[in-house]
């Protein structure tokens, strides 16, 4: 069309665009040809993929934590403003624990009563004897009189006498017809070993594992300690607790006054040692605290005691004195778990954690005798008792790996390894009569009687 008519060509071109369109609308769709593919074979690259998954997260945590921002925006407009009350929701609080006062501890203590049952065949012998009774056999004997020999087999397990394994042994005093042992289970139980090898006695006193027990010269009576603080004075034959003294801290080891049996010293994790009297209990008649790690073993005497202590320190003490007479400490030295003195001659064996058994003197100036070492077994990291045969002539010690180790004394060679379990054997007792029988025990929980 011609400019004259008042169109413009642009206008032309609009209105034919606009008909085509129509004209395509209304006519239908033509049916487009198939092709087939061949689908080729992709190659899996894990790298790729960990990559991919990677910046997904990232882009996620951004996302997230635009989000947040706009929402503390809104609220306030600062980092420390608190975020939508939906999120509150999610972020409840923890309600704090509730700590027990020590009221409220020896209420509960005060309600658990200390029991005792005989559960043996018999209590009493056709004379109406109880078990107690030393064995006229036994009676006319002398502990140390006779050679000792080092145990060759077991002839008797009790299997499983503290199922979550052994903290202590003890042999009745002078007779040792008796064995007492107590264990992770809280329980003390007492068997017999002479005659017939059966449980007379269950202690139960304590609500944790009992860490050491300890009898009088006469055995008559025996002290208990545990994990719940608690000290115990027992009845070895009625099971009946006499005297009862809760601690300031978990009590390792607890021994008698061999000068006055109606005192007793404890020695506890808090690095102290406590002498108490059976005569007031309510507060010690001494405390001895220069140790500056948790006891872990004494060795008592008539004049003094000897204690050993995680700071790796001996220290030697007079009675009722808080002050050490001497103390044995050098930067080589290592943690002492137990200490015995020999027997016979004036020694004293201590357990070092460097898998050695180490000696000193047991007076005067209490050097170490560097000619006295026995080596060959494997307690690094174990508080493993050392022992001593009757006649002084056999050293003896439990083992990381289940064995009990004996030495020869005066030639320092291993005489005998007895192979008795796979976990750590912990407990080794001579008895005080027989010449070759020791009982052995650790953290299985069986009882091991050896000949």
């Amino acid at each position: 069309m011609s400019l004259v008519q008042g169109y413009s060509s642009s206008e032309e071109e609009e209105e034919e665009k606009i008909e085509k369109i129509e004209e395509a609308v209304d006519q239908p769709p033509k049916r487009q040809k198939t092709h087939s593919f061949a689908f080729e074979k992709i190659d899996y690259d894990p790298s790729t993929f960990e990559s991919n998954f990677q910046q997904a997260k990232l882009k996620e945590a951004k996302a997230r934590a635009k989000e947040l921002k706009l929402r503390r925006k809104k609220n306030g407009g600062d980092p420390w403003s608190s975020i939508h009350e939906e999120e509150k929701q999610m972020y409840q609080p923890i309600e704090p624990v509730q700590v027990k006062d020590e009221e409220e501890e020896d209420d509960e203590l005060d309600k658990f009563k200390p029991t005792s049952e005989f559960v043996g065949s018999s209590e009493h012998d056709y004379q109406g004897r109880s078990f107690m009774h030393i064995p006229n056999e036994l009676a006319k004997q002398t502990p140390g009189a006779q050679e000792c020999f080092v145990p060759k087999s077991v002839i008797h397990t009790f299997h499983k006498a503290h199922p979550k394994g052994v903290n202590k042994l003890q042999f009745f005093p002078n007779s040792g017809h008796l064995l007492l042992s107590c264990g992770n289970d809280g329980i003390i139980k007492l068997w017999s070993v002479y005659d017939s090898f059966e449980l007379l006695r269950i202690y139960k006193g304590h609500k944790l594992a009992v860490k050491d027990i300890c009898f009088n010269s006469t055995g008559d009576k025996f002290l208990s300690c545990g994990y719940d603080k608690l000290v115990h004075l027992w009845n070895t034959e009625t099971g009946e607790v006499t005297k009862t003294i809760k601690t300031s801290s978990i009590p390792n080891v607890i021994r008698f006054n061999p000068n006055n049996e109606s005192e007793f010293i404890i020695g506890l994790s808090n690095h102290k040692i406590e002498h108490y009297s059976l005569t007031s209990i309510q507060n010690p008649i001494q405390v001895y605290d220069h140790h500056i790690g948790a006891i872990n073993d004494m060795l008592v005497d008539d004049q003094t005691f000897i204690s050993t202590s995680d700071d790796k320190s001996v220290r030697v003490w007079h009675w009722q004195i808080n002050i050490p007479i001497k103390v044995i400490s050098d930067p080589s030295q290592f943690s002492t778990p137990s200490i015995k003195k020999h027997p016979n001659a004036n020694y004293i064996a201590l357990q070092s954690m460097d898998n050695c058994v180490k000696v000193i003197h047991s007076s005067g100036k209490y050097k170490w005798n560097k000619n006295k070492v026995f080596k060959g077994h494997l307690v690094a990291g174990y508080g493993i008792e050392v022992g001593f045969s009757p006649d002084g002539k056999i050293v003896m010690s439990g083992d990381s790996r289940g064995y009990a180790v004996f030495w020869d004394w005066q030639s320092k060679k291993i005489v005998n390894k007895l192979k008795l379990s796979t976990v750590p054997i912990k407990c080794v007792a001579f008895h005080p009569l027989e010449t070759s029988k020791v009982a052995i025990a650790g953290t299985s929980g069986d009882i091991y009687y050896c000949d």
